[in-house]
C-alpha cells in the first residue's frame, strides 16, 4: 500500500512538472532571456571588464629633477600610468589634481632640516576605482626605490593624501556612485512593470479604450515615479551626509535638479520594456538584461580606462556613467553646477531615444 501511495504521488508530481514544462516551453521570450543573460554576462566579464586601469594620468613635480629622472622611464613602460609632461616645479602636481588635469600627483622634495627625501602622493578621491591600483604601483616600489638611490641609504618618507577625502574612507568613495545605481535600478524596474502589471490584472483593455494618446500615457504614468526618484535621491544624500559626513556643497541643488533627467531616462526605457513583454517575469528578466551593462561599464565597480575602446563607447552612451561622474564631481570635488549640466547632455539624448522607442512600442500595442 505504501508503494502504491508513493507511486501515485510520483505520478502526480510528474504530471504537474510536465504541465509546467509545457508552459515554460511556450514562453519563448523567457527562455531566450534565461539562456541569453548568462552568455551576455560571460561576454561582458570576459572581454569588457578589467580590474587593472589603463592610462591613469600622473603629474610629477620637483625642484630637483635628478630625484625623479630615473622614475620617468619606469612610468613610460607601464600601461597603468600616463605621465603629463613636462615635470613641473614643486606644487604643480597638486594643482594639476585640483584642476582635474591629472588623477594622481607626485611631489618629490627634501625635508628642509634633515634633507631626507620626501615623496608626497596626491590622489583624486573622486575616482577610486581608477586611482587605487595606480597608487599600488607607486607605493610598492617605484618612487620609494628611486628615491632611495639619492637618499644616502635613508628610507624616504612617503605620504598619500586623497584629494577631497582626507580620511580615504571607503564610504566616501562608494556612496556617490551608489546613489546613481540605486536610482537607476528603482526606475528601471518600476518602468518595466507599469503596463505589464495592468495587462495581468485585466485593466489593460480599459486603458486601450480611453482616448489617451501614447505620449500622454507615457507622461502621466511616469510622472509619479520621477517624484519618487527625486525623493529617493534627496533621502540618500541626507543619509550619506549625516552618517558618513560626505559634504553637500551648494551645487548639490543643481545635482538634484538634474536627477529627473537621469531617472527619466531609465524609467522610459523600462516603459518600453513593459510595452513589449507579456508577463512580469519577462519584464524583470529584460530589466536585468538592461541594467547589467550600466552596472559593469559605468566605472562604478570597475576601472573605466581599463576597458577596451568598444566597451568605453558603450559606457559613454549610458546615463549612469555620466550621473556617477556628476555626483562624484559635486560631492567629492566640490564642482560647480556647470560640471553637472555638461554631463547631462548624453543623458538627455539617451532619454529622447528611449522615449521614441517607448512610444513606438506603445502604439504597436494599441494597433
Amino acid at each position: 500500500m505504501d508503494a502504491g501511495l508513493s507511486n501515485g504521488r510520483l505520478r502526480r508530481i510528474g504530471a504537474v512538472a510536465g504541465v509546467e514544462t509545457l508552459e515554460l516551453m511556450r514562453d519563448r521570450a523567457s527562455l531566450v532571456l534565461i539562456f541569453l543573460l548568462p552568455i551576455f554576462q560571460i561576454l561582458l566579464y570576459g572581454y569588457a571588464i578589467s580590474l587593472e586601469p589603463r592610462h591613469v594620468t600622473l603629474a610629477v613635480a620637483t625642484d630637483e629633477p635628478r630625484l625623479v629622472d630615473p622614475a620617468l622611464d619606469a612610468i613610460a613602460s607601464t600601461p597603468v600610468l600616463t605621465l603629463l609632461k613636462p615635470v613641473g616645479p614643486a606644487g604643480s602636481a597638486e594643482k594639476a589634481v585640483k584642476d582635474r588635469r591629472a588623477q594622481v600627483g607626485v611631489e618629490v622634495g627634501r625635508d628642509p632640516q634633515t634633507r631626507a627625501v620626501q615623496v608626497r602622493i596626491i590622489a583624486d578621491g573622486g575616482d577610486p576605482a581608477e586611482v587605487r591600483p595606480a597608487l599600488g604601483v607607486l607605493q610598492t616600489g617605484l618612487w620609494k626605490n628611486v628615491a632611495e638611490v639619492y637618499a644616502q641609504d635613508q628610507t624616504p618618507e612617503v605620504e598619500v593624501r586623497w584629494m577631497g577625502d582626507p580620511k580615504a574612507a571607503d564610504a566616501w568613495m562608494i556612496a556617490p556612485g551608489l546613489i546613481g545605481m540605486i536610482v537607476m535600478m528603482t526606475m528601471l524596474f518600476l518602468g518595466a512593470l507599469t503596463l505589464v502589471r495592468e495587462r495581468e490584472r485585466g485593466s489593460w483593455e480599459t486603458l486601450l479604450a480611453t482616448p489617451v494618446r501614447p505620449s500622454e500615457a507615457l507622461t502621466g504614468k511616469l510622472a509619479p515615479y520621477l517624484v519618487i526618484g527625486l525623493m529617493q535621491t534627496a533621502m540618500m544624500l541626507v543619509i550619506i551626509h549625516v552618517l558618513f559626513h560626505v559634504p553637500l556643497p551648494p551645487s548639490t541643488l543643481a545635482l538634484l535638479a538634474a536627477t529627473p533627467l537621469f531617472a527619466g531616462s531609465y524609467l522610459i526605457l523600462g516603459f518600453a520594456i513593459s510595452a513589449i513583454v507579456q508577463t512580469q517575469i519577462q519584464s524583470v528578466q529584460a530589466a536585468v538584461f538592461c541594467y547589467l551593462p550600466s552596472l559593469m561599464l559605468s566605472g562604478f565597480m570597475f576601472p573605466f580606462n581599463g576597458m577596451p575602446r568598444w566597451a568605453q563607447w558603450i559606457g559613454e552612451a549610458l546615463p549612469l556613467t555620466h550621473y556617477i561622474r556628476a555626483t562624484r564631481d559635486v560631492l567629492l570635488r566640490g564642482a560647480p553646477a556647470s560640471a553637472i549640466w555638461s554631463e547631462m547632455a548624453p543623458v538627455t539624448a539617451f532619454g529622447a531615444v528611449a522615449a521614441v522607442a517607448a512610444i513606438a512600442c506603445y502604439r504597436r500595442r494599441l494597433d
